[in-house]
């Protein structure tokens, strides 16, 4: 009996699958995202997949050219990452959780249609789980609570602390931002520019871009939008980060907002995202 494959529907299904994966990983490392390593990962597995189909390149199945391909896999799609051998790690143990998933459900079932296809809809249904789970526990574990926070501005690293405030919801093309409060740039950014970002200028976002821009281009300065209760639509000045640790979750490039007044006391900054491991309760928190 002869097998007729068709290999691009193999390139789309191995493809999809690779990225669900990536993203999985992403979400149990507490990582922000980068779907576009992933989605370039995800189609270099889904070509390594359907080359394997074509006659003379049988090799590409043996189980050391499948591991090279997964850590080559794994260093497209989290190579700009501090802990690669640990995400490669976690992305292996959630590939062979999800293949005995899939087993698991196909003989339980008798599902029809391909592995593929059944590991692809256990795939989806494992990344939605996670996405409503660590949502909803993550807010729910975090609110009224702050968060020890580490920043890095142009290789200067200061410490402050955060409130988690689950109505906060601004974002940077869907990446959580951290907000800052008034009194801290003078504080953490580098001497060239803080004392331009006093209050009162930073009251007027557009009118500091242009010489942010100027005196420090390399924390790519810029304006973003946002909506508070009872205020009107405005703008704030926005950089970003050489990275930013917040809770002990480590965020890449992660962007930062000025507010243009103080934000409360025993806090200096406001975040709404992933929240890593257990917060720190408000009241055991020493002010001084």
């Amino acid at each position: 009996m002869t097998t007729v494959v068709y290999i691009d529907s193999v390139f789309v299904l191995n493809a999809a699958t690779d990225y669900l994966l990536f993203l999985i990983t992403a979400r149990l490392a507490g990582l922000i995202p980068r779907r576009g390593r992933y989605a370039l990962a995800a189609c270099v597995g889904g070509l390594y997949a359907a080359a394997a189909w074509l006659p003379g390149w049988a090799f590409l199945t043996a189980a050391p050219v499948k591991c090279a391909a997964g850590v080559g896999l794994c260093l497209i799609a989290f190579g700009a990452e501090d802990a690669l051998g640990r995400l490669t790690l976690l992305f292996f143990t959630v590939s062979c959780v999800l293949a005995g998933g899939v087993m698991a459900l196909d003989s339980l079932t008798h599902a029809t249609g391909t592995s593929a296809q059944i590991f692809l809809a256990t795939a989806f249904g494992a990344w939605l789980l996670l996405a409503v789970f660590f949502r909803t526990a993550a807010r729910n574990h975090a609110a009224g609570t702050l968060l020890p926070v580490r920043v890095c501005l142009g290789g200067r690293v200061s410490e402050l602390t955060a409130l988690y405030d689950s109505g906060n919801a601004l974002t940077d093309g869907g990446f959580p931002v951290l907000v800052l409060s008034a009194e801290l740039p003078r504080r953490i950014f580098p001497a060239s520019v803080a004392p331009y970002l006093t209050p009162q200028a930073l009251r007027n976002p557009p009118d500091l871009l242009a010489p942010c821009m100027e005196r420090m281009p390399s924390l790519r300065p810029r304006l973003l939008p946002y909506h508070a209760v009872g205020v009107p639509a405005g703008l704030l000045l926005s950089v970003q980060s050489d990275w930013a640790e917040i809770n002990g979750v480590r965020f890449p490039g992660l962007r930062l907002a000025l507010a243009p007044t103080p934000l409360g006391h025993g806090y200096a900054a406001l975040w709404g995202g992933p929240v890593g491991k257990p917060a720190v309760n408000h009241k055991a928190v020493n002010h001084k």
